[in-house]
């Protein structure tokens, strides 16, 4: 079931959304508090947020800004729903990253079509990311209960790379003492994609560049998948490991 979550400080409009879309096999989550979005967000991984820009506490558009500022938000689909219709107000808000822009007083079958036309074109993709976000959680609490350290460029919480680290940069390093291992997350999306064996090489020539002993691992969620890349890697003679690691992997 598509999850979705409106920012609004009218309950008026929260309570007619929330009951239309409800009606329409969707989960709605409702916030009057733009100040407790981020943590909201964190919390139920929403699909799509529906996002009013004048709100008391924190502006919708800073809130914008702040969610697609973030990689671990950055990927959710953002409509923005608000009573300015003035042109320079809808082109702010696309340019800093919203999706669509929906003025009131609005029509809730309009609404809910431009709801459908954003999750149809983001739906697969914003899904793929809280996997790979899960699966990185996962990996980290894995790796912190054995003593390692912990680098990610997709949490803020944690330094990109070790210091002095000038190669191509991962998804996950983890370090202990003079040993790394280099992780990053492929789908059938990116291991398609015409750039996926410069990627590769690219990740392969760590090992040359950094003076301390490095394992390079891509991690892969079917098994499909994995015999795809596995052949690549062997065909081009690469120092990769594949790992597989399911879905449900990820639990607890």
């Amino acid at each position: 079931m598509r999850k979705i979550l409106i920012v609004d400080d009218d309950p008026e409009v929260l309570e007619l959304v929330k009951e239309y879309f409800e009606g329409r096999q969707m989960t709605v989550i409702t916030l009057v508090e733009s100040r407790k979005a981020l943590d909201t967000v964190l919390q139920i991984e929403p699909d799509l947020i529906i996002l009013d820009i004048n709100m008391p506490d924190v502006n919708g558009m800073d809130l914008l800004r702040t969610l697609k500022d973030q990689p671990i938000t950055s990927f959710i689909p953002v409509i923005m729903l608000t009573g300015k219709s003035a042109p320079s107000s809808q082109v702010s808000g696309l340019v800093s990253g919203a999706d669509d822009y929906v003025t009131k007083p609005f029509d809730l079958n309009v609404l809910y079509a431009r709801v459908i036309s954003v999750l149809r074109r983001s739906l697969q993709k914003t899904r793929l990311k809280y996997d790979q976000l899960n699966l990185l959680r996962y990996l980290i609490r894995r790796y912190t209960k054995r003593d390692f350290l912990i680098y990610t460029k997709l949490l803020k919480e944690f330094e990109d790379c070790p210091k002095y680290w000038k190669s191509f940069v991962p998804d996950l390093i983890i370090e202990k003492g003079n040993k790394y291992r280099c992780f990053n997350f492929e789908s059938t999306q990116s291991i398609i994609e015409e750039t996926f064996l410069d990627r590769l090489r690219t990740m392969a020539d760590i090992i040359n560049t950094w003076h301390k002993s490095i394992e390079i691992n891509i991690i892969i969620r079917t098994k499909e998948n994995m015999r795809i890349v596995s052949r690549i890697i062997e065909e081009n003679k690469l120092p990769i490991t594949v790992k597989f690691i399911k879905k449900t992997a990820t639990k607890s």
